[in-house]
């Protein structure tokens, strides 16, 4: 075999651009892109980090990494000459029909170098979505028995990504396919990310601005929530900003239940709060925290405490494993209310911001004065 000059093979073949073209969806993470590792079933965290800076990976699992070579190596079953001739004429197991470094174009781009395409993309996608949702029985039939009432799904955009239309119906409203790539709504190869998947959007403006999708089958290996690449948005911020008190859950479906309720709630998306959504919850004069009552859960609202200090108040679920399973229950929503008046009335409100402070107060008394109506069925 002739002389094989790696380090500009590696350069005209990005390890990112090379993992894309095997249908691998990955997500930004700081410096580091994460997803799951195709090499063994990653069921829990994502536990496979390419590090675009170096042009390397590893798996924290299996504790095996390497270069783009190796990782063909792995994927492809071949020697190290049969991978550096498929990333020389870009033959690879993953279908890639072009040399790597044509496929720069398919990695999804971050929402901030977004253009128009991108975001029409998007907006497309969330209508399309939508509309399936309520033309969909099994589908429909899912987010009802969960307790969400159509009211709720139409106002919040939720949707059902069916994984056979979305190329069609972007080509059919002439909007390029690629950007769809970029966003992250299909693969490389064509599939839609979320097939398969109840949607909800993150709409910010009046538009969509992230998607993060929940699988319907509980039985399968697939991971049970799907994002868009990029850095998780608080869920719900544009319906919760101008409130002076808020409500943080964990999960898409606890946001959902709590919006039907009228009450004003964020989705830190998981039990990890960024430095900028931290930020952001200091902005309220007093945050509730109705987080999984697991083990996960308990850590994430005790570091919750101690990061945003007095003005973080738990309130304790019982029975339950989070707010979503009250949505169907019976009185559901009249055992949470309980629960919220009860810390309401506990913790006094911060002070320092007194115009803030007294719209609280007002907003507090609502709640406590409210009469505890009779929960409505959930398909009504």
């Amino acid at each position: 075999m002739p002389h094989i000059d790696t380090d500009r093979l590696k350069r005209d073949c990005p390890l990112l651009d090379v993992v894309a073209s095997y249908g691998i969806p990955l997500r930004q993470s700081g410096q580091t892109w994460v997803g799951r590792c195709p090499f063994h079933p990653d069921g829990g965290r994502p536990n496979f980090h390419v590090y675009a800076r170096t042009n390397s990976w590893f798996c924290f699992r299996c504790g095996v990494g390497g270069d783009v070579i190796r990782f063909v190596q792995k994927m492809d079953g071949v020697n190290f000459r049969q991978a550096v001739e498929r990333l020389q004429g870009g033959s690879l197991r993953g279908g890639a029909a072009h040399p790597c470094a044509s496929l720069r174009r398919a990695i999804p781009t971050p929402a901030r170098e977004w253009g128009a395409s991108e975001r029409a993309c998007l907006a497309a996608a969330v209508e399309l979505y939508s509309n399936r949702l309520f033309s969909d029985p099994a589908a429909l039939d899912y987010v009802q028995r969960r307790g969400l009432r159509r009211s709720t799904l139409e106002q919040c955009r939720v949707g059902y990504a069916r994984g056979d239309e979305l190329v069609a119906y972007l080509r059919w409203r002439r909007l390029p396919v690629q950007a769809a790539v970029r966003v992250g709504l299909l693969t490389p190869g064509g599939r839609e990310f979320l097939a398969g998947r109840i949607v909800v959007p993150e709409v910010r403006g009046g538009q969509p601005i992230w998607l993060i999708g929940r699988t319907m089958d509980l039985d399968s290996r697939a991971p049970r929530y799907l994002a868009l690449p990029g850095l998780k948005p608080l869920l719900g911020w544009e319906s919760a900003r101008r409130s002076p008190w808020v409500i943080v859950t964990e999960g898409p479906f606890d946001w959902l239940t709590l919006r039907q309720w009228n009450l004003p709630a964020l989705a830190l998306i998981g039990t990890h709060a960024r430095a900028e959504a931290l930020r952001a919850l200091r902005r309220f004069e007093r945050v509730y925290l109705a987080l999984d009552n697991d083990d996960a859960g308990a850590a994430a609202t005790e570091e919750l405490l101690r990061t945003l200090g007095p003005c973080a108040v738990p309130l304790a679920l019982r029975d339950v494993k989070d707010v979503a399973d009250l949505a169907a229950a019976p009185h559901g929503r009249r055992a949470f209310m309980r629960v919220l008046r009860r810390a309401m009335r506990a913790s006094p409100h911060c002070t320092g911001r007194s115009e803030e402070s007294n719209n609280a107060k007002e907003a507090t008394y609502v709640v406590l004065s409210e009469s505890s109506r009779v929960d409505r069925p959930a398909g009504s």
